[in-house]
């Protein structure tokens, strides 16, 4: 265990250095290990501002809403007022001349019995008013709820809209489990924390102007007791939000890491097993989960001890209302700005203006660990909508349906990182109609070349042309209409396989969809699946062995009849009977079409009208298949390895 140990130490992805392993990583291709975004700077006002725009966009509800918090606090209001009458009807004791009565506010002497007339009337009024605020509350939390849902839907329509324009780069440099997390965790924090605070932040500025008016009404002496307890608990929010709100952060990038390296290691399961690197993941994994949970008990403890401080804040405060409330009440001084005494049932209703006066300060406190959660996910979000999405504008008109496919790269450099050049002076050019092959070792350039053709990434200097046109100046959706790849790690969706085949042509015909498997010889093994070609593939498509997925990517290049192809050892994963099968489906495929395949096996490509040997980043060899055997240098040396056993 102590080596699994050790080497988990070198395994482990340091969080602090994510950035600089994603440098590190850059090679002949842009790097697809997880790695860590440079978090902006936070702006919580900014952040809290954009969310109001969500939340606006369900106007007519806002509306509502709105209307009925207001009524509600209304009714709030009123039922102080209702308080206060029913305290009076019910009458006092006077304890200057032993009597119980009706008070008099003027003269502050007993005038008459209790009003029970009075008593039953504001009684039952203040019943009608509980019961209509009850049921006022209810339809606020199924509003809250539906702008808060819609509100969800409407973010994570512009995140994934956001992401699938967003440049490969950002895909390439950003671990994919953390951009999940922005999907999932950050967008359900920040609909939680509005579903529970949007009716409670409305109700509660009506609620603190309502009450500090009837407060400074009925007493302006005892306002300035209650605020003594609204200061501390000012200062204790702002003293506690310096150490949380970091921690909340803090979090969120914690939990977007432990999402990376769980769908890592679940992706390459098969991987881990077969390595015995189970125990290994494992503490890996728990050393992430280990992290967020000292993370997570911290915050927490801070964010779960503000309700019970504000609650003894709010109990200090009701103390002294009600020992000052007695002391001027003896004193006979503290009354209204109307000049009425102080009385019993104004302290009554003073302590219930109190109560309400704190308790949506107390609200938004104890909600106050989980706002800061919202607003960290919130900015990680908007991080991502704020990413520039990639530039489909243009300057020249290009017609890809009917284009040669005469491509130039004319002195080509370019690098993933700054001062690590992967191309180097590259020019080719590739004739229309020609089947040109790269070869070179892992890390020469070749699926580079393809990145720059297809404008995953711009070149740094030089330029590639398309018949003459600039493809810098080329709408990038015109050029990759233009052109099909099949990739050798095959991609294929969780659907039926006709429609994963028609992925690039949805309106294709029937009989050129069955043209298209019989082309890639997919057609006798799906008719032999249970459901044939509406089987669904399961997640990777696991449920068909590599081959096949591979049979299938091809498929679909074949029905997206392009006018450039490019295959990236597009038979790589299948045997050498199909492989045989497969090329001679190409050599239809190919005429008329220019063809860029990129090639480790040369038995694939011998029959090439062009080859570009690479080596780091260099053109260093070109020719057919016999002139650069005859040549003796790198091709000959690589082939004389594949097919003599010779070591180089």
């Amino acid at each position: 265990m102590a080596n699994n140990k050790d080497k988990f130490m070198t395994r482990r992805v340091d969080e602090e250095k994510l950035n600089k392993m994603n440098q590190n990583q850059r090679g002949g291709g842009p790097a697809r290990r997880f790695g860590n975004a440079q978090e902006k700077p936070k702006n919580a006002r900014q952040t809290i501002k954009r969310l109001f725009k969500y939340i606006s966009s369900s106007r007519i509800l806002f509306a509502i809403l709105i209307i009925i918090v207001i009524v509600y606090s209304v009714l709030g209001f009123l039922l102080n007022v209702v308080t206060k009458n029913t305290a009076t009807a019910l009458g006092e004791y006077n304890f200057k001349t032993n009597t119980w009565g009706v008070l008099n506010e003027n003269t502050g002497l007993i005038e008459r019995l209790p009003d029970h007339e009075a008593f039953k009337f504001w009684f039952i009024a203040g019943i009608i008013i509980i019961l209509s605020y009850c049921i006022l509350q209810f339809f606020v939390s199924y509003l809250g709820a539906q702008i808060s849902i819609r509100m969800t839907k409407k973010m994570r329509k512009d995140l994934f809209k956001k992401i699938v324009y967003l440049p490969i780069k950002y895909t390439d440099t950003h671990p994919h489990g953390d951009i999940m997390s922005r999907f999932t965790n950050d967008v359900d924090n920040v609909t939680n924390a509005v579903s529970q605070t949007i009716s409670s932040l409305i109700s509660g500025i009506l609620t603190l102007v309502g009450c500090l008016v009837l407060m400074v009404y009925y007493s302006p002496l005892l306002l300035v007791v209650s605020l003594v307890s609204l200061l501390l608990t000012v200062l204790f929010t702002l003293f506690m939000s310096k150490f949380m709100r970091p921690l909340y952060r803090e979090q969120q990038k914690v939990l977007g890491l432990l999402n990376s390296q769980a769908e890592e290691n679940i992706t390459g399961c098969k991987t881990v097993i077969a390595y015995n690197h189970q125990e290994i993941a494992e503490d890996e994994f728990n050393y992430y989960s280990e992290k967020l949970r000292k993370t997570a008990i911290k915050a927490n403890i801070l964010g779960g001890s503000m309700g019970p401080v504000m609650n003894f804040i709010g109990n200090v405060g009701f103390f002294l209302i009600c020992i000052f409330g007695a002391i001027f009440i003896s004193k006979g001084i503290g009354g209204s700005i109307n000049g009425e005494p102080l009385t019993i049932a104004v302290v009554i209703v003073y302590l219930n203006l109190a109560r309400q006066f704190t308790r949506p300060i107390n609200e938004i406190a104890q909600l106050y660990s989980q706002i800061l959660n919202a607003l960290a996910g919130g900015e990680r979000v908007f991080n991502v909508l704020d990413e520039q999405v990639e530039d489909f504008s243009k300057k020249v008109d290009f017609d890809y349906q009917n284009t040669k496919g005469y491509i130039e790269f004319e002195h080509v450099n370019f690098s993933y990182v700054e001062g690590k050049p992967v191309l180097k002076d590259f020019t080719v050019d590739v004739r229309s109609g020609h089947e040109v092959a790269l070869v070179g070792a892992t890390g020469s350039g070749k699926t580079t070349i393809v990145n720059l053709l297809l404008r995953f990434y711009d070149v740094d200097s030089g330029t590639i042309k398309i018949d003459g046109i600039n493809i810098a100046d080329m709408s990038k959706k015109e050029l990759r209409e233009a052109i099909c790849i099949v990739l050798q790690d095959s991609v294929l969706f969780g659907d039926t396989i006709e429609k994963n085949v028609k992925y690039g042509r949805p309106d294709a015909t029937q009989e050129e969809y069955e043209n298209a498997l019989k082309m890639a010889h997919c057609y006798s093994f799906v008719n032999r699946l249970p459901d044939k070609d509406q089987t669904v593939l399961s997640e990777g498509a696991t449920n068909i062995s590599q081959g096949q997925r591979q049979l299938l990517t091809i498929a679909r290049a074949i029905l997206a009849d392009p006018k450039i192809l490019i295959l990236d050892e597009a038979t790589s994963s299948v045997d050498t009977r199909t492989e045989k099968k497969i090329q001679d489906a190409m050599v239809n495929l190919m005429k008329n079409r220019t063809s860029i395949i990129i090639a480790h096996r040369l038995s694939t490509i011998q029959d090439a009208d062009f080859i570009v040997v690479l080596d780091q980043g260099h053109v260093v060899e070109m020719g057919n298949h016999q002139e650069l055997l005859d040549l003796g240098g790198i091709y000959n040396k690589l082939y004389m390895t594949q097919f003599s056993g010779l070591n180089t």
